[in-house]
């Protein structure tokens, strides 16, 4: 039904428009024959609803917000006033015309003291005027600012696709530098595990001998380890035949020391070769710290065939020199801490600076100022802005998330938070750590600045905030803080991308602690809340995510979960014509299990049937340690297509089975989500990142998404 027809029935019959028909026909038909939709306009025409009169209708609030502002101006307050309504598809046939074309957003124009004739003859005044613009959509030049925040959203979202264009994007605006935009370059590589390439790099020489941030610096320790260390350690090779070997001290010493300890496991792989084979045991140790069971297990064992390593008595003056240029910052550091001595202070500066160190920054930048006070040490052009660069880094730098909740729920604006947050927080203890009056204060911390001065930073990050709750949420004392996270969700009239999914985590995890039935209802109360502000058939499939949480998880009161997810499916029938074959089969097979009816309201085309048929007869791999993901998935493909067998591995470590499955597999499915670092670095090992799938989400929805996506691009059999 087009646009005009769906009008026309809202209509209902011309004959009650008298000597105003003709003129409210091409009324209506003008403002169907300009419309765009996806472009935030409005339409106002009348309806046959309660009450009858004209309306203005839109697809979003956006576009209620501008129809207003133009109506407003030209009816005046003593011809009409607008009011919003709610759409009643149940009750009346001009809103379930409406609702299945979209038009979800109406407000009553209520005639005042006016003759019809008078209304219609400002309304056409006001649409006349409003055509007079342009409506095509014209291509918009975001700024470097935007293109940048796409760029990261695509990486945390791992949509290789849209982060490279992104990045093509940006140098085609001429903002960044060269050397940025390598290290933006660096950052997607590494994402997408693509190392042997980032190895290959024509100017990664080049790079090692500039300043670069901990993001890049992690890349680049991870990269050593699946292209240089990997290998060789699996050999039972000593820390320093591993070191020597591999020449990582000639080659990438500048990286090694650069993160003292490493959020990756690879990355803290290398950083225990490197620590061994030089001695440094504190840094070892630290390594240990934060290490899982497992990995701390391998440590162990590597240490254990360490060979003893000399160590120097003490540190001369004329040895700092050499220490910096071996990256061994830490010794460099703490020297010049110990001596204070205004020779070296040069090294000591760049060493906190390379090595994005806001544990020693603080001290050094003091002592450095103490000696310029004291006249002790000379500036030349290039120590002052080394020291220029070490003021702002210590001035943003926080150790934790304590310190960071503190000072963004004060009076003072800090701009900088939410970059603050995203570079540091992975070096910052986690929450599930903290006793419970701590997470009262970080609680207290986000909701003063929710409600304060730095209200934007705490939208910017809350897909961070929502992630670091879900992290603690299986602890008692982090409840408070769960709380206000939900409370600032709850708060956000249209979340974006990330900060969905981070809020699916979070009720994964509060769901699977198995909370009180009152507690499960309150959770409920928000998902339906959540669901209504963001239903659209753009983000359904997260839709469909959002029903596998509620399904799998602990329910202590079924009739209310079902409740909610019928609530979920049925807005998704309204936008069945809208979806795709594979959207429209999760929907079907969740509404059978939920006992919903059904009714499909289009066929498939030959397009999309020969999309999935590319899997007749292949063998479909799934790693994933999730329960029953394997015989979940086979259920959903079922429905669109014959695939010879549907193959689940969930080992947590390198074994013949998941070896083999990696191998024999046409299409394999690794759940990065729900997965052990030792079995997909096993599959990493005979199977290249580019043959595997990669799902942005959690569940079968996102299996099965990303599943729809490689066969769409080019095949990936071999």
């Amino acid at each position: 039904m087009t646009l005009l027809e769906t009008l026309q029935v809202g209509m209902g019959d011309p004959a009650r428009f008298k000597g105003l028909r003709q003129r409210v026909e091409m009324l209506v038909e003008g403002q169907a024959r300009g419309w765009v939709s996806g472009s935030s306009g409005w339409l106002v025409v009348p309806l046959q609803r309660h009450p009858q009169g004209f309306y203005l209708l839109s697809e979003d609030r956006e576009g209620q917000r501008r129809g207003r502002e133009v109506l407003q101006a030209f009816l005046g307050p003593a011809t009409a006033v607008i009011e919003a309504v709610q759409l009643s598809p149940g009750a009346e046939q001009a809103d379930r015309s409406l609702q299945a074309a979209g038009l979800v957003q109406l407000s009553y124009v209520r005639r005042i003291d006016s003759a019809p004739g008078e209304l219609l003859d400002r309304l056409e005044d006001a649409v006349s005027t409003a055509k007079g613009r342009d409506a095509r959509l014209r291509p918009i030049r975001p700024s470097h600012v935007d293109l940048l925040r796409d760029f990261r959203l695509a990486l945390l979202q791992r949509d290789s696709r849209l982060a490279e264009q992104a990045l093509q994007d940006l140098r085609l605006t001429g903002q960044l530098s060269a050397e940025n935009l390598r290290f933006l370059h660096i950052e997607l590589l590494g994402e997408l595990g693509r190392w042997r390439e980032l190895r290959e790099l024509p100017y990664l020489a080049e790079l090692l001998r500039t300043r670069r941030s901990r993001t890049v610096n992690e890349v680049l320790l991870e990269m050593l380890w699946w292209t240089e260390v990997a290998d060789l350690w699996a050999g039972g090779l000593t820390p320093q035949d591993v070191y020597e070997n591999a020449q990582l001290g000639a080659r990438y010493g500048a990286v090694l020391a650069a993160v003292d300890v490493p959020s990756s496991a690879g990355g803290r792989a290398v950083a225990a070769v490197d620590a061994l084979a030089r001695g440094d045991d504190e840094r070892f140790l630290r390594l240990l710290h934060v290490a899982d069971d497992a990995e701390q297990e391998r440590l162990h064992r590597l240490a254990a065939v360490a060979q003893p390593t000399a160590q120097p008595t003490a540190i001369g003056s004329d040895d700092i020199r050499a220490l910096f240029e071996g990256s061994q910052y830490e010794a460099v550091i703490q020297a010049f801490l110990n001596t204070a001595d205004p020779d070296i202070a040069e090294f000591a500066v760049q060493a906190v600076l390379d090595k994005q160190d806001s544990g020693n920054g603080p001290a050094v930048l003091e002592v450095v100022q103490a000696l310029v006070g004291e006249e002790r040490l000379s500036l030349d052009r290039r120590l002052r802005r080394d020291i220029d660069d070490l003021a702002r880094f210590v001035d943003g730098a926080c150790r934790g998330w304590i310190e960071w909740c503190l000072r963004l729920g004060g009076d003072e604006r800090w701009p900088e938070a939410a970059e603050v947050l995203r570079m540091q927080h992975a070096q910052w203890e986690g929450l599930r750590t903290l006793p419970a009056s701590k997470l009262s204060g970080l609680a207290s911390g986000v909701l003063d600045a929710w409600t304060g001065v730095n209200a934007d930073q705490v939208a910017v990050v809350l897909d961070l905030l929502c992630l670091a709750a879900a992290d603690a949420a299986s602890t008692a004392q982090a409840v408070e803080f769960c709380d206000t996270v939900l409370e600032v969700l709850a708060d956000q009239q249209n979340m974006s991308g990330p900060v969905r999914e981070a809020y699916l985590v979070l009720l994964e995890q509060l769901l699977q602690a198995a909370p009180a039935e009152s507690r499960y209802l309150e959770l409920l109360g928000q998902v339906a809340v959540v669901w209504r502000r963001v239903a659209s058939p753009t983000v359904f499939d997260w839709g469909l995510a959002l029903v596998e949480v509620l399904l799998t998880a602990p329910a202590p009161n079924l009739g209310s979960r079902d409740a909610t997810v019928m609530e979920v499916l049925s807005r998704g029938q309204d936008f069945q014509k809208r979806l795709s074959l594979r959207q429209r089969s999760e929907l079907q097979a969740l509404a059978e299990e939920v006992g919903l009816p059904f009714q499909s309201v289009q066929e498939p085309t030959e397009k999309t049937e020969e999309l999935w048929r590319q899997l007749d007869g292949r063998v479909v791999g799934l790693y994933s340690l999730l329960p029953r993901a394997a015989e979940s998935l086979e259920k959903r493909l079922s429905r669109l297509c014959s695939p010879r067998a549907v193959e689940g591995n969930a080992d947590t470590v390198s074994t013949t089975a998941l070896q083999s499955l990696a191998r024999r597999a046409d299409y394999l499915i690794v759940d990065t989500w729900h997965a052990s670092h030792s079995a997909t670095g096993a599959i990493d090992a005979v199977r290249t990142r580019s043959r595997q799938i990669l799902p942005r989400g959690r569940g079968v929805t996102a299996f099965l998404q990303a599943l729809e996506q490689s066969l769409s691009a080019p095949t990936m059999v071999e």
